[in-house]
C-alpha cells in the first residue's frame, strides 16, 4: 500500500480503509467485515506512535490486521464453546409445560415448587438471576440491559447460580427421586447452606 504525500492524509485514510476492507473481506464472513476493519483502525490509532516508528508502515499495518483477525476468530471460538457448554448444561433446561408429568408419574409442578423453595433460600443475587432467566424465561441480554450489567457478567453469574442451585438440589434430593425431594423441600433448612 502506497501513501499519498503527508499533506493529503484524508485520501491516505480512505486508501487504508479500502485496502483493509479488501484484505479482511476475503477472511471473515461478510457481516463481520466492517466490525473487524473498525477494530483494526482503532488499533492503528491507539498505536500510532509504533506506526510512526515502524521501518515499514505497510507491514506493520498488515501485522496489526492479522492480529485482529486472530482475535476475531478466538472470540468466535470462545462464544461457540460457551454456547455448546450452555446447551449441554442440564440445569439450563426449563420445562415447556409445567403441568406435565415425568415418565415415572412425578408431577413437574412439584419439582417447580421444590425449585422455587430452594431458590428462595439462596442469596438474593442468585434468586434474582435464577427467577428472571430460568423461571420467567427472561433473555440474558435483556436481564443484562435491565440491570446495567455486561452480558459476559450475566453469563458468568447465571452459570455460578445454576451450579449452586444444582449443589443444593443434590443435597436436598440425594437419590434423585421427586418424592424425597418434595419431602426435603418442605423442610428446606437442610438445603439452606451451600
Amino acid at each position: 500500500m502506497k501513501f499519498a504525500p503527508v499533506s493529503d492524509t484524508s485520501s491516505d485514510w480512505q486508501a487504508l480503509q479500502k485496502g483493509l476492507h479488501r484484505f479482511v473481506q476475503s477472511r471473515v464472513p461478510h457481516d463481520a467485515v466492517d466490525d473487524v476493519v473498525s477494530d483494526i483502525l482503532e488499533a492503528i490509532i491507539r498505536n500510532r506512535s509504533s506506526l510512526a516508528a515502524a521501518s515499514n508502515p505497510s507491514a506493520w499495518i498488515y501485522a496489526t490486521a492479522r492480529s485482529k483477525l486472530v482475535d476475531y476468530y478466538r472470540k468466535k471460538s470462545r462464544e461457540r464453546s460457551a454456547l455448546d457448554a450452555l446447551q449441554s448444561d442440564p440445569t439450563t433446561e426449563t420445562p415447556n409445560n409445567l403441568n406435565r408429568t415425568t415418565d415415572d408419574g412425578a408431577d413437574v409442578n412439584g419439582l417447580n415448587d421444590c425449585l422455587t423453595g430452594i431458590i428462595s433460600t439462596m442469596a438474593t443475587s442468585d434468586q434474582n438471576i435464577l427467577r428472571a432467566i430460568d423461571l420467567n424465561r427472561t433473555r440474558q441480554i435483556d436481564f443484562a440491559t435491565q440491570n446495567n450489567l455486561a452480558l459476559p457478567t450475566v453469563k458468568s453469574r447465571i452459570q455460578r447460580a445454576r451450579k449452586r442451585l444444582r449443589n443444593r438440589m443434590i443435597a436436598c434430593c440425594p437419590d434423585g427421586g421427586m418424592s424425597t425431594c418434595e419431602q426435603t423441600c418442605i423442610t428446606a433448612t437442610s438445603c439452606a447452606a451451600d
